[in-house]
């Protein structure tokens, strides 16, 4: 038997993710192609043992845990996830050098949400609202999917408090995203298992449903609908995308149907300077593929001083 909606698949978009072998950096002189190096076993990260702390913002009480020490970099999780999702091997590899704080958005996991309208910039209030209460004067940002879009909007709202910006799975706007949407829930659970990740790549890991993580508490559908809304109705930056200085990084998976990666090409012509790092047979959730080499991207951009000037 065949369960459609959305709410059949709320627990699964929640624990999913993918990536790629070889990535190019992409800057104003043109592609270069490289060959990222076989990935190293690291010991396991159980984010879920990490402390829960509160931060009072905006009405709200936002939930967050933080692991490594370093300079801050945030992690701005997407639609209808939560921060226990994050690929664990992924925050391990990025603690090495930087203080990673992850966090639920109004209305996710452990942080609680008023009855106002939910917006794509309510979120990004909400993200530089919980830098003030850390004591944080600046801080990167790391946004996948919908966690992108607030990125953006914190460069826009703040730039002084943002440094450097990695847009994994990003857009400029929702028109195709909200597609993929509708598409994606009307599809039972067994067709949303097989578009989770490319076919040739689970013929070679039959086991990768096996090891995604769940979420300590499954989100609300009225919240999840609530963000939906959100994504619908933003404003996006097609016309504001030259407004953000911000060094940017914007990784995507060349099979992403979510995000699609001619979104991600369009924002970095936009974007003059920023890198594009694409990464071969890898879609939407590109994270769990390969976790470690997605964070080492990461880092080389966070740890390259650009300005030669």
């Amino acid at each position: 038997m065949k369960t459609r909606g959305l709410s059949s698949l709320l627990v699964l978009v929640c624990v999913v993710f993918i990536a790629g072998a070889i990535f190019f950096v992409n800057k104003p002189n043109g592609n270069v192609e490289v060959a990222i190096s076989k990935t190293e076993l690291l010991a396991p990260l159980d984010l879920k043992a990490l402390e829960i702390k509160t931060a009072s913002v905006n009405g709200v009480t936002i939930a967050y845990r933080m692991v490594g020490e370093g300079t801050p970099l945030l992690l701005v999780m997407g639609y209808g996830g939560t921060m226990d999702v994050w690929a664990p091997e992924m925050v391990a590899e990025l603690a090495k050098t930087r203080r990673v704080i992850m966090f639920d958005n109004r209305g996710m996991g452990y942080s609680s949400a008023t009855e106002d309208n939910f917006s794509i910039k309510m979120f990004a209030e909400d993200a530089l609202a919980l830098l003030t209460a850390l004591n944080i004067e600046k801080a990167d940002i790391l946004g996948w999917s919908m966690g992108s879009l607030i990125a953006q909007e914190m460069a826009l709202a703040q730039p002084a408090k943002t440094g450097k910006l990695v847009l994994y799975g990003t857009a400029s706007n929702t028109v195709e995203v909200m597609k993929a949407i509708d598409v994606m829930g009307k599809m039972s659970v067994e067709e949303f298992m097989a578009n989770l990740f490319p076919q040739e790549w689970i013929k070679s890991h039959p086991g990768v449903f096996k090891t995604l993580p769940v979420p300590g508490k499954v989100p609300d559908l009225v919240i999840m609908n609530r963000q939906k809304q959100a994504l619908a109705t933003w404003e996006g930056t097609d016309d504001r995308l030259d407004k953000i200085k911000n060094d940017v990084l914007l990784i995507v998976g060349d099979e992403d149907v979510v995000t699609l990666p001619e979104q991600s090409f369009g924002v970095a012509h936009r974007i003059k300077t920023s890198w594009l790092a694409r990464f071969k047979g890898a879609g939407h959730w590109l994270m769990y593929q390969a976790p470690v080499d997605f964070a080492r991207t990461v880092t080389m951009f966070l740890q390259t001083q650009e300005s030669l000037i």
